[in-house]
């Protein structure tokens, strides 16, 4: 069984993904970790981020493995626990960036393919409903209108950046939900079939028991 959560970034997403298999009793499968893994490979290894051609032919040879232990999920660079590194800054930049490769979303997708015959799921993004597992159970599409999540982020990130304003933060998501959804490569975009759950007005726990209340039913 896969369960499919799409939406903006701030929407909550993650958390209700996380929840989601938590109350389930199966596994969430962070694929961000998974883009950060690839991101950490081909900068240890110094590639272009340019070079798509060369990207294309290391990430044919790279082994990444996914294991959870003790309900932590471990990602694994050809054989090595590469936690330490996937929560470094410049990391998760560069992953940012090669995330718009095709070649990257195709080997992120395949290890997501892979895990998904061996496990039930929970599975957010930004395309995981219409490109990686279009064929899902159960998909949601998780929204938020901009004030809110603007306000989530700003409330998160003035505890590390006292000079940051609330418009500013409501500009990068404004810039990041364009680009997001007209990029070339799995756009994001609410599939037909998701069920849309709104989370502006209602709490966590709210959002939560909505999307556990179709599940069950």
């Amino acid at each position: 069984m896969i369960i499919a959560i799409d939406g903006p970034a701030c929407s909550g997403k993650s958390t209700l993904a996380v929840l989601t298999a938590q109350k389930l009793n199966i596994h969430f499968l962070n694929t961000g970790m998974i883009f950060r893994a690839i991101a950490y490979y081909l900068n240890a290894n110094k590639v272009d981020i340019n070079d798509e051609s060369k990207i294309s032919k290391m990430l044919e040879i790279c082994e990444i493995d996914v294991e959870f232990k003790d309900g932590k999920q471990i990602v694994y660079v050809e054989g090595k626990d590469s936690s330490e590194f996937l929560a470094l800054p410049e990391i998760s930049h560069l992953a940012s960036e090669y995330s718009k490769l095709n070649s990257v979303r195709e080997k992120v997708k395949d290890i997501q393919h892979k895990f998904a015959e061996k496990y039930d799921l929970v599975v957010e993004g930004r395309d995981i409903g219409t490109e990686v597992f279009p064929n899902a159970k159960y998909k949601f599409y998780i929204k938020a209108d901009l004030d809110t999540r603007a306000l989530r982020r700003y409330t998160t990130l003035k505890e590390k950046d006292t000079n940051i304003t609330l418009n500013q933060v409501k500009e990068d998501l404004k810039v990041r939900d364009y680009e997001d959804s007209h990029r070339k490569i799995s756009p994001l975009k609410k599939a037909d079939d998701a069920i849309v759950i709104d989370t502006s007005k209602d709490t966590i726990s709210e959002s939560l028991d909505k999307i556990l209340s179709c599940i069950r039913r």
